[in-house]
């Protein structure tokens, strides 16, 4: 995974813990907008540069459309949209993170992804209401750092969407 300085996109903070019970974890961090955001490893089945997909048409603005992953389909879903942002331009350093929610794979697109970090438990704050302008109900928590805070992102609502659009009615 390409470093921070090879990105060239931010700095990051040292640590974050998102597991319950203070069990370290590692975290990797990316950039939304403006936000640096961090997500557990272990929600994360892999990350992949995306330069093409279908769009899906009538579909909410955040479903960004769907990806051909080694012979499966998944939902690309435009994290800066979801939020209330400006749609994703797909620039070249546009990453989408693949978690799996309920057994279906899906495709967070983001801006630029950052460094995994091990975590520290006692960093970690509950997520405001508002944080950069955006709904706090889409993330865990927050971390508090010299750099800034990291927002803790919470996978299961921002991959939420229509049953209808994201397959078999699983998602909520």
């Amino acid at each position: 995974m390409a470093t921070s300085q090879e990105q060239g996109a931010f700095s990051m903070p040292d640590a974050v813990d998102t597991r319950p019970g203070g069990e370290s974890a590692e975290i990797v961090y990316f950039t939304v907008g403006d936000i640096v955001c961090g997500l557990d490893v272990l929600q994360i089945q892999e990350i992949k540069k995306i330069q093409t997909y279908t769009p899906v048409h009538g579909g909410p603005a955040y479903v960004r459309g769907l990806v051909n992953l080694r012979g499966q389909i998944i939902t690309l879903i435009d994290v800066r949209a979801r939020l209330g942002l400006s749609a994703h331009s797909l620039e070249s350093r546009a990453s989408a993170i693949v978690v799996s929610i309920d057994g279906e794979l899906v495709g967070l697109l983001v801006d630029s992804i950052g460094d995994v970090v091990q975590a520290d438990p006692d960093l970690v704050r509950p997520a405001p209401a508002n944080l950069h302008g955006v709904e706090g109900h889409f993330f865990t928590g927050v971390l508090m750092t010299a750099e800034g805070l990291v927002a803790l992102m919470d996978r299961d609502r921002i991959a939420g969407a229509e049953p209808s659009l994201l397959g078999d009615g699983r998602w909520s």
